[in-house]
């Protein structure tokens, strides 16, 4: 069995929680078999994780680096050491001088959004020396992080009422959305730390395409709850391969690129099935399997 499952996951589990439930389900029904996910979501937040079973965990790799939305919470007036609700909060010397909307969608227009530098929370799962970042902020230990360049395409007011405000962000992989909200506050000089978070999608895949995680665990019929490849790379560029082309590229060689395919990589399909990633070769003359994703 191959395939995705789309879970909603429950606030207050981790990642690895879920996906742990749902691989002892899995190996039920069918055995020992490879489970993974999309991208860790924290304990505090709710929403699409997208969880790939059997040889579809070749694929997770270009769901890491999506594309993903969030609606995220955020209070102003106060900051964390987490940057969320879950750590330590300490109220600001700004939380009774409120900002208005129009400065703030001014800030984020000029600052936030686009190609931007944005340094980890010192909670979270980054690496400094090969341990992970939250271990040594737990230990009280000092270390800084260092910046890294993340893409993000929209980051919008929904509702705003001080202290609180509820935007939608549309980003690129890498980002920490707590980050977004912290550095907001601390822009504004006002402070900030995020309340809640929800991820509404990943790539082309919604929220509402998601099950519970209790009624996937209820249920016997797992093979209803897993969608195939095509569904979970339908926001990806696809080539159409006929069975000659794929004989010839499952047996290492090329094909013409015929459509003038610019990506860098795109996924190959043949009867209706993902059957491999591809990536021009040769100035994008030819077309070559970067991986095989069936036999």
């Amino acid at each position: 069995m191959n395939g995705f499952i789309f879970i909603d996951k429950p606030k207050g589990m981790t990642s690895f929680d879920v996906v742990r439930d749902v691989k002892r389900k899995v190996f039920d029904k069918f055995g020992k078999m490879k489970v993974g996910h999309s991208g860790t979501l924290d304990p505090i937040a709710t929403g699409l994780l997208i969880i790939a079973i059997g040889e579809s965990t070749k694929l997770l790799e270009y769901l890491l680096g999506s594309k993903k939305t969030y609606r995220a919470r955020g209070i102003f007036g106060a900051v964390s050491d987490t940057y969320d609700a879950d750590g330590e909060v300490t109220k600001t010397e700004g939380e009774e001088k409120p900002v208005t909307e129009a400065v703030i969608k001014k800030v984020i227009q000029d600052d936030f959004v686009g190609e931007i530098s944005q340094v980890p929370p010192k909670y979270s799962a980054k690496k400094v020396n090969g341990k992970r970042a939250y271990d040594l902020a737990r230990a009280g230990e000092d270390f800084e992080l260092k910046p890294s360049v993340v893409e993000i395409s929209r980051y919008d007011i929904i509702d705003f009422d001080w202290p609180n405000i509820e935007v939608e962000i549309a980003c690129g992989s890498g980002t920490y959305v707590r980050s977004l909200i912290h550095d907001l506050g601390q822009e504004l000089k006002v402070g900030a730390y995020m309340s809640g978070l929800v991820r509404l999608s990943v790539s082309g895949v919604e929220l509402d395409e998601a099950c519970s995680l209790d009624e996937f665990l209820a249920s016997e019929d797992i093979e209803g709850f897993v969608h195939s490849d095509m569904d979970v790379l339908k926001g990806f560029p696809m080539i159409e391969l006929n069975p000659q082309d794929f004989f010839k590229l499952k047996n290492g060689g090329f094909v013409l690129n015929k459509k003038s395919v610019q990506e860098q990589v795109s996924f190959g399909v043949c009867e209706g099935e993902v059957v491999g990633v591809i990536e021009p070769q040769m100035e994008g003359k030819f077309l070559k399997f970067k991986k095989r994703l069936v036999k």
